[in-house]
C-alpha cells in the first residue's frame, strides 16, 4: 500500500507545500556545542535552594495516602 501524502496532491497551493516542506529552524537559529553547553552550565549555577529542596522532596503514591 503507498503512503498517503497530502502535500503531493495537486489540490495543495505551492506556498504551503513549500512551507511544509521547510525545516524548523535555519542556520541563524543553529548553536554550536560551545554555547549550548556554557547555557547547560548557566542554568545549572541558577538554582533557587527552596525550589530545589521542594523538588527533591518525595511525594507518595495515591495508594500510600491516608484515606478518611
Amino acid at each position: 500500500m503507498d503512503r498517503f501524502d497530502p502535500a503531493s496532491k495537486p489540490e495543495v497551493p505551492e506556498a504551503d507545500r513549500v512551507e511544509q516542506e521547510t525545516p524548523v529552524g535555519g542556520p541563524d537559529d543553529a548553536e554550536t556545542n560551545d554555547e549550548s553547553a556554557q547555557k547547560s552550565a548557566a542554568g545549572s549555577l541558577e538554582v533557587n535552594d527552596a525550589d530545589a529542596a521542594e523538588q527533591a522532596r518525595v511525594v507518595p503514591d495515591e495508594d500510600e495516602y491516608p484515606h478518611e
